[in-house]
């Protein structure tokens, strides 16, 4: 348990990994990213969506929020450790026959984060959403890969357009 939190320095990744999280908003990118580590969500969604008029239960696309929030609280407590929370990101994958996508929801968390951490910190979301059905996560770490890359910003109905352009730059 930290004692003096006056010690407690805030780390903050989009200032360490700054080619990858400082992107401005032009066009799609080739990137090298370095070996990172995510809490992921395998979901399907569709493009459009309008959430006042079809909400999804417990709005589970951002569960990963969830526990990543629950680490920060374990990294800080145990660690003296205490860093930002980093954007979603998505990876899409493909379309499927129902007009929706397959798509990876994930979170990169800093690199002291242990698997340990996020079985405690996905049990703490279950316990705190008292029997509700909490959607499968996994803490993975990548290796360093070339990437596709655009930042988007608006809407999440308006994703779309820019998917397009990854899809055609790639090609």
């Amino acid at each position: 348990m930290v004692t003096n939190q006056a010690e407690l320095v805030t780390h903050d990744n989009r200032k360490v990994y700054p080619e990858v999280y400082q992107l401005k908003p032009g066009p799609v990118q080739i990137l090298q990213l370095p070996e990172l580590q995510y809490i992921t969500q395998a979901t399907s969604t569709v493009f459009n969506m309008d959430y006042a008029s079809q909400p999804e239960p417990l709005d589970e696309r951002w569960v990963i929020a969830k526990v990543v929030n629950q680490i920060k609280r374990i990294t800080k407590e145990r660690l003296a450790y205490k860093f930002k929370l980093m954007p979603p990101e998505i990876v899409w994958h493909s379309e499927g026959r129902d007009g929706k996508y397959n798509v990876t929801l994930k979170m990169q968390v800093p690199s002291c984060v242990t698997e340990a951490m996020f079985e405690e910190a996905r049990a703490c979301v279950r316990k705190n959403l008292r029997g509700i059905a909490v959607p499968e996560t996994s803490f993975i770490r990548s290796e360093s890969m070339l990437c596709a890359q655009r930042l988007y910003v608006g809407h999440y109905r308006d994703t779309e357009g820019t998917l397009r352009e990854i899809v055609d730059f790639v090609k």
